[in-house]
């Protein structure tokens, strides 16, 4: 009995500790885009780099975040592997978002026309990232918007 008292006495000390002491994950850019098609599924494929500035490693679980495309919604998209963010260390991480195909029509005729205008075309995601550290569960709040230039655009073909 006494053990079991002073594992969750530790447990409680360091899940208050980690609360406290936490820092947010920093969100800098997004790299390396690429799009697939499969099954009347779109496959959008980036490396977000990310700066994770605690002791310890964060894992990213499977979620849910709104896309917008050239001010086109394109519905909520899926995060659906899990990725390691490391600690104390900035890096890109190959994130995959994944969509039904008819939610990105429209984002598409919006892309050509932004293109053709020189504006670019607005990559925006924005949602909550399921996280976890141990046995702690948390999640992180990202709201970042990407100008791909023409040259990326064109890659995608």
């Amino acid at each position: 009995m006494k053990k079991l008292v002073a594992a969750i006495f530790i447990f409680v000390s360091l899940v208050s500790y980690s609360e406290t002491e936490m820092k947010d994950l920093q969100f800098h850019a997004m790299e390396n885009f690429s799009v697939e098609k499969r099954n009347d599924r779109v496959f959008v494929g980036f490396d977000y780099v990310i700066t994770n500035p605690n002791w310890y490693s964060i894992v990213i679980m499977p979620s849910s975040l709104f896309l917008r495309i050239a001010d086109q919604d394109c519905g909520w998209v899926s995060v659906d592997e899990k990725l390691k963010v490391k600690a104390k260390k900035k890096a890109g991480y190959h994130f995959v978002l994944s969509g039904a195909a008819s939610q990105f029509t429209k984002s598409s005729f919006s892309s050509i026309w932004n293109i053709m205008t020189g504006k670019g075309i607005a990559f925006h995601i924005a949602g909550k990232l399921k996280a976890g550290v141990s046995l702690l569960r948390l999640k992180i709040a990202v709201d970042y918007t990407y100008t791909m230039t023409f040259d990326e655009f064109l890659s995608f073909f």
